[in-house]
């Protein structure tokens, strides 16, 4: 699916400060200087984020940027899963400071998953999170997105896909950057 620049400026607009922070996150996350080797994103075990990595996958072959194609990790890996999803938490422990983790959480708290992120931390790898509320998850991000429990799922929904649409565009940084034709109708940041 081709990203248009009038839906990401009708998301935007629809999240409000909220949608702001998302381009903000993006940007991060699909920024050169923090170029990293490998991108991996794992959920927590209740909830697995396919459709992300998917999308992200394809918006990433489709702007040739291989530095942003996601290999999910996953907490159980079913018997006979293709290559690509068959990627287990022992990865986790083997992540490098030139790489970054993804943390896609829906839910309130997930010990389990504080404990991976913070073993791929402690290696030196870079942590990002989008969550729900998650305190612990948020103190050792280095970059977070929080998306407010009492705002409904189609936020975060809508939110994942944002993330998964800018990260790639290259072109997108800072509103203040942004072609006029993306600009005009965007709420400003701060």
């Amino acid at each position: 699916m081709e990203t248009s620049t009038k839906h990401v400026k009708k998301w935007v607009r629809h999240l409000g400060d909220l949608g702001v922070q998302t381009l903000h996150f993006a940007n991060v996350l699909g920024g050169r200087r923090y170029e990293s080797d490998r991108l991996l994103v794992i959920g927590t075990p209740e909830f697995e984020p396919w459709h992300f990595v998917a999308h992200l996958a394809e918006e990433a072959k489709r702007d040739h940027r291989a530095d942003l194609i996601p290999t999910l990790v996953r907490w159980e890996v079913p018997q006979g899963a293709p290559a690509h999803l068959a990627v287990s938490l022992s990865e986790l422990s083997q992540m490098t400071r030139n790489q970054t983790l993804l943390v896609v959480s829906s839910c309130s708290h997930s010990p389990h998953l504080l404990e991976r992120v913070t073993d791929a931390k402690k290696r030196g790898a870079r942590i990002m999170a989008v969550h729900r509320e998650d305190e612990d998850l948020a103190d050792i991000s280095h970059e977070m997105l929080f998306v407010d429990p009492l705002r409904d799922g189609h936020d975060f929904d809508l939110t994942q896909h944002l993330i998964t649409d800018i990260a790639t565009m290259v072109e997108l940084q800072e509103p203040r950057r942004w072609p006029r034709r993306l600009r005009r109708d965007v709420p400003p940041v701060g």
